[in-house]
């Protein structure tokens, strides 16, 4: 699958071409012949730690854990045409507990993966007319992970560390590309002012990709598998690559408050396979609000929901360990908070 990952890996590299191309422009910023970027990057944190040394009767586990969200926003207009780019990754991880994982085991406890998300979207349109708010668009995004995970064949959790227990595909979980999810779209898209955008494609391309073989004969991120599965849960058969056809709909919203101290910002994609049960939705929404304590310090929550008919998650419930019951099709929602440094490039 190298030929994949040279492919998606330069796809990436052209489509943040506008992020750091800007450095030129800027010094023309006021031109209305070049047009004009606008570009800025945010940096947030967020932290927890507790120490336990003898604990009393009664009190916790020790806890570590920290948290990260880059983004990296680039806007370029010259009538009649229009390049935005969003890149962003938000990232954590966590230790609970101090010691070894189970009786008998000389592995000490991990750092376990909290949440890691890379996305990228690019959004490029000319207008049908230089005084018309509709204009002719391509669209493009791209979703995956970037650090591995590890399964434990004892301790439940998504781990950084590796643990060698399956002969066949190993027991890594995810990483780079596996799985990934990418968009492509032609369509049109409504601009009424600065705060709103709505692109609507009646044909687009959307491919769901695990390009790791060992990852995409587990057949856990919803890309084709046939056959029984073996002893160690493994599919004989499998593809890398569910390529499908539908309508796709993005939704885009921003909208400043308190004399612009504060902000909400939206991202919507609303997918429909026409392959494969079109009355399934599938939903991929960013949303961010974030509040001005300082020139450039930002409280920052963000909130993601995402859903995908032919991608199986785990399913929380408190009654289970670790308050997982296994896979299924199920809403995922994701909520950060975190203090944000942000700055125009």
């Amino acid at each position: 699958m190298r030929k994949i990952q040279w492919l998606l890996a330069g796809l990436c590299i052209v489509l943040l071409c506008p992020i750091s191309a800007h450095t030129q422009e800027t010094i023309d910023s006021t031109s209305t012949k070049k047009g004009i970027w606008e570009t800025n990057a945010g940096f947030g944190l967020d932290f927890a730690q507790l120490l336990q040394i003898n604990p009393k009767q009664g009190a916790g586990l020790n806890r570590l854990g920290f948290g990260s969200a880059i983004t990296i926003n680039s806007r370029y207009k010259s009538n009649p045409l229009s390049w935005e780019t969003t890149f962003s990754w938000q990232f954590g991880l966590q230790q609970l507990g101090a010691g070894v994982l189970a009786t008998g085991s000389d592995q000490k406890i991990p750092f376990q993966k909290a949440l890691d998300e890379l996305r990228l979207n690019s959004q490029f349109g000319n207008k049908t007319a230089k005084s018309s708010k509709w204009f002719y668009s391509a669209d493009f995004s791209f979703l995956s992970q970037l650090a591995p995970t590890y399964a434990h064949p004892q301790y439940s959790g998504n781990f950084l560390s590796n643990f060698e227990y399956n002969e066949v595909s190993g027991n890594i979980l995810s990483k780079l590309l596996s799985p990934a999810t990418i968009t492509m779209a032609l369509g049109m898209d409504y601009k009424p002012n600065d705060r709103w955008s709505l692109f609507y494609s009646p044909l687009g391309a959307k491919f769901l990709i695990v390009a790791d073989d060992q990852i995409a004969r587990r057949g856990i991120h919803g890309n084709p598998v046939n056959g029984e599965k073996d002893s160690n849960g493994d599919y004989p058969e499998f593809k890398n690559i569910d390529r499908q056809l539908g309508t796709l709909l993005r939704i885009k919203h921003l909208s400043k408050f308190w004399e612009k101290k504060a902000y909400y910002k939206s991202n919507l994609l609303l997918y429909s396979n026409y392959l494969n049960n079109p009355q399934n939705i599938d939903i991929d929404w960013a949303n961010e609000f974030g509040v001005n304590i300082f020139k450039g310090l930002n409280l920052n929550l963000n909130l993601n929901v995402f859903y995908d008919d032919d991608v199986k998650v785990q399913i929380t419930d408190r009654d289970f360990p670790n308050g997982v019951s296994g896979l299924g099709k199920r809403v995922s929602v994701t909520q950060q908070l975190l203090l944000k440094y942000v700055v125009s490039i």
